[in-house]
C-alpha cells in the first residue's frame, strides 16, 4: 500500500451524544448547514479531502500543515458564534497508509489523540505543525508543551490555540460598525447531481465566492443557508446533463429584486479552469453593482445630513483607486465620522491607516493639516483599540513613524496577526507595517497570504504593489516586475508601481527602460526626492530598503 506525507486534520463536535439524545433532528440538521456553509466550501478552498467522517467527527487530509492549519482556524472562527455547535480540532503532519477505502498511520492516531485534548473552540498541534507556520499563523499558537498522548509512545510537544485567540471573541458592539455596511449573503451553491465531482465542484465555486467577496472592506459578505435581514443576496446554482455543466447565478438588491442574472457553461473536464475565470467575473460585475447602488443611495442625501456610518463607508469606498487626491479625500470623510460619533473605532483605524499610506508614496504637503492630528487621534483612539485588529495595527504604525521603536511594533503586528489572521486588507497592512520597520520576509509572507485571500478588491492593488516592493528588496526583480504588470492592469495611479519598475529595471541594468519609469512615476510625484523618501520612509534601515534607494539612484532619480 502507497505511503505518503500528509497533514492531518482530526476535528470532533463537543458533546455530540447528549446533543443527538436531546433533540436528533435538529443536531442532524445542523450539521448538515454546518457541512453546506463551512467545511465543504473551506476545505475545498485549502484543497483538503474529506477521509472519514464518522458523524460526530472527521479526518481530512491535506497536502501541507500550512493549509490544515490555515483551514482548521478558518473553520473555528466562523462557529464562534454557532448556537449549537462546538469542535475540537488536532493537527499532525506525519506518514500515512492509503488504500482504496480508508487512511492509517501514525499521522493519523496522533491528530486524533491531539483533537481530544484540544481546548472546546480550540485547536492543538504538533511541533511539526508549528514548525512549518510562517509569522502570519504562528502568532495564534502558544506553547502547550510535551504531552504524553494515549498509545503514542513518546512524548509529542504541542501548541494550542483558544477560543479567545480570534479576533470576534474580543470585539464588542461598540467596535463593531456592520450594520452601518451593505451586507451580502452567498447561498451555498446548490447542486443535485450525486457525483462526488460536481459536489466538489460546488464547494469549490462557494469557497471562491466567500473568499473574493470577503476581500472587499466595505461590504460584509457570509455563505448563509437562511435569509438575512437587509442584505444583497446570491444565488448560485450548478446544473450538469452528462459532462455538460451549467452555473446560473443571480443577485437579489435587498428588497428582493433581481438586480442582475448570469449563465455560464463549461465540462467537467474543463471546470477546473473555469472556475477561476467565471468566478472573477460574477465577482467582478456584482461588486460593481452593489458599489454603484450604495453610492448613489449616499450620494442622493444632503451632505450634512450623512450619518457617522455613511461617512465611514463614503472614505472606504473613496480610497480605492489609491491616486494622489484620493487619499486627501478619504481622509476628510473619516474625520467627519470620527466627530460625529467620537467612540467610532472604525474610523480612526482607516484615518490613521490613510495618513501612513500616504506618508510614504505622495508628498505630505497636501495632508500636512491631518498628519498634525495623529497625536490627538492616536490619544482618543487607545481606549478603543483592544480586539481591534486594525486600529490596534493603526496606532502602532503611526507611533512607529514619530518613534521608530521596531519591537513594539512587531509585537503589535503579532497581536493583529492574532485576531484577524485570515483578513485580506489586514494583511496587507502587516505587511506593509513589516516592510516600513525592515523586516522585509516577515512583509514578503504578509503580502503573499494577503493576494491568496484577497483576489479581488481595492487591497488587492496595495497588496501588489507590497509583494512587488518586498520581492525588489529580497533581490527578486523579475518577480518584482511581474507582480508591477498584474497591478499597473488593475490601476495606472498607484505611484509605488512605478517606483519598484524604476529600481527593478534599474538593478537588472535596463537603465533605459528604468528612465522611462522614473518619468512616468515623476509624473505623478514630481517634488518627490530620495532625500524626503529616506526622511519620511527609510525602510527601518534595512539592506531591502537600501538596494530599493540604490536602484532609483541608478536610474536618475534626485
Amino acid at each position: 500500500m502507497p505511503r505518503k506525507l500528509a497533514a492531518i486534520l482530526a476535528a470532533d463536535v463537543v458533546g455530540y451524544s447528549r446533543m443527538i439524545a436531546a433533540n436528533e433532528t435538529a443536531t442532524l440538521d445542523a450539521l448538515d448547514t454546518l457541512r453546506a456553509e463551512v467545511f465543504g466550501p473551506v476545505f475545498t478552498d485549502h484543497h483538503g479531502t474529506i477521509v472519514k467522517s464518522m458523524g460526530d467527527g472527521w479526518l481530512v487530509a491535506f497536502e501541507s500543515a500550512v493549509a490544515a492549519v490555515n483551514a482548521a482556524m478558518q473553520v473555528q472562527d466562523r462557529l464562534t458564534d454557532h448556537p449549537t455547535i462546538t469542535l475540537r480540532i488536532g493537527i499532525h503532519i506525519g506518514d500515512v497508509v492509503h488504500n482504496e477505502h480508508d487512511l492509517y498511520g501514525d499521522g493519523i492516531n496522533i491528530a486524533a489523540r491531539l483533537e481530544s485534548i484540544a481546548p472546546k473552540g480550540g485547536i492543538t498541534i504538533s511541533d511539526a505543525v508549528y514548525s512549518s507556520l510562517d509569522g502570519t499563523l504562528s502568532p495564534s499558537f502558544e506553547a502547550a508543551g510535551a504531552q504524553k498522548l494515549k498509545n503514542i509512545d513518546r512524548p509529542i510537544i504541542t501548541w494550542v490555540r483558544t477560543p479567545s485567540g480570534g479576533a470576534i471573541q474580543q470585539r464588542t458592539p461598540a467596535q463593531d460598525v456592520v450594520s452601518a455596511l451593505p451586507r451580502l449573503r452567498i447561498e451555498p451553491t446548490a447542486n443535485s447531481d450525486p457525483r462526488a465531482e460536481l459536489r466538489d465542484t460546488a464547494d469549490a465555486l462557494s469557497a471562491d465566492f466567500d473568499t473574493y467577496f470577503s476581500s472587499i472592506n466595505w461590504l460584509q459578505a457570509n455563505i448563509k443557508s437562511t435569509p438575512i435581514p437587509d442584505a444583497y443576496a446570491l444565488r448560485p446554482v450548478l446544473r450538469a446533463r452528462g459532462e455538460r455543466i451549467r452555473l446560473e447565478t443571480r443577485l437579489y438588491s435587498p428588497a428582493g429584486d433581481t438586480l442582475w442574472t448570469h449563465k455560464s457553461d463549461t465540462t467537467l473536464d474543463e471546470a477546473f479552469d473555469w472556475q477561476d475565470s467565471v468566478i472573477a467575473e460574477i465577482a467582478d460585475h456584482c461588486i460593481g453593482l452593489i458599489l454603484e447602488a450604495e453610492t448613489t443611495r449616499i450620494m442622493a442625501l444632503p451632505d450634512e445630513d450623512l450619518t457617522a456610518e455613511q461617512c465611514l463607508l463614503m472614505g472606504i469606498i473613496t480610497w480605492r483607486d489609491f491616486g494622489r487626491d484620493s487619499y486627501i479625500r478619504s481622509v476628510q470623510f473619516h474625520e467627519r465620522a470620527m466627530i460625529a460619533k467620537p467612540d467610532m473605532a472604525d474610523a480612526y483605524a482607516e484615518a490613521l491607516i490613510v495618513l501612513q499610506a500616504g506618508r510614504t508614496v505622495t508628498s505630505s504637503d497636501i495632508l500636512q493639516e491631518y498628519f498634525d492630528k495623529i497625536p490627538a487621534w492616536i490619544e482618543a483612539a487607545r481606549p478603543l483599540a483592544p480586539g481591534h485588529a486594525m486600529l490596534t495595527l493603526a496606532i502602532a504604525v503611526a507611533t512607529y513613524a514619530q518613534e521608530k521603536k521596531v519591537i513594539p511594533l512587531k509585537e503589535a503586528i503579532a497581536q493583529t496577526l492574532r485576531l484577524a489572521p485570515f483578513d485580506a486588507r489586514v494583511l496587507s497592512f502587516c505587511g506593509w507595517a513589516n516592510l516600513w520597520s525592515g523586516q522585509t520576509q516577515d512583509a514578503y509572507d504578509c503580502f503573499h497570504k494577503s493576494l491568496e485571500f484577497g483576489r479581488l478588491g481595492p487591497f488587492y492593488v496595495a497588496s501588489l504593489g507590497g509583494a512587488a516592493s518586498a520581492s525588489l528588496q529580497l533581490g527578486k526583480d523579475e518577480k518584482a516586475l511581474a507582480l508591477v504588470d498584474k497591478g499597473l492592469a488593475l490601476s495606472d495611479l498607484y505611484p509605488t508601481f512605478y517606483m519598484v519598475r524604476t529600481a527593478a529595471l534599474a538593478h537588472l541594468g535596463r537603465l533605459d527602460e528604468a528612465r522611462i519609469a522614473l518619468e512616468e512615476y515623476r509624473k505623478l510625484e514630481p517634488e518627490r526626492t530620495l532625500a524626503n523618501w529616506a526622511a519620511t520612509n527609510n525602510y527601518g534601515g534595512s539592506e531591502g530598503g537600501k538596494r530599493y534607494f540604490e536602484g532609483m539612484k541608478m536610474a536618475g532619480m534626485p
